[in-house]
């Protein structure tokens, strides 16, 4: 049940916002709960909570590509480089 082209184009234009990943926007639009996504990835789902929240500065690439495989969008549309201030 990955996300679709279209639902994949709109998670690359929201906005990032203060959590520096677009992880939660992906979850509500596939209609799922964390506890699936635990389910489905193998892991925890209060730490998913934390990546949701922001409360990870980074997180492992194996679990980024976890993330990635479920939701079916790109790491790079999940979890965008933050733009540094010049």
């Amino acid at each position: 049940m990955p996300l679709t082209d279209a639902q994949i184009e709109e998670l690359a234009n929201t906005p990032v916002g203060s959590t520096g990943n677009r992880l939660a926007r992906a979850i509500e639009m596939l209609g799922v709960r964390q506890i699936d996504v635990a389910e489905a990835t193998g892991l925890a789902q209060p730490y998913i909570s934390d990546v949701v929240r922001g409360r990870h500065e980074t997180i492992t690439v194996e679990n980024a590509h976890k993330f990635a495989r479920f939701t079916g969008a790109d790491i790079k549309i999940l979890f965008p480089e933050k733009a540094v201030a010049a």
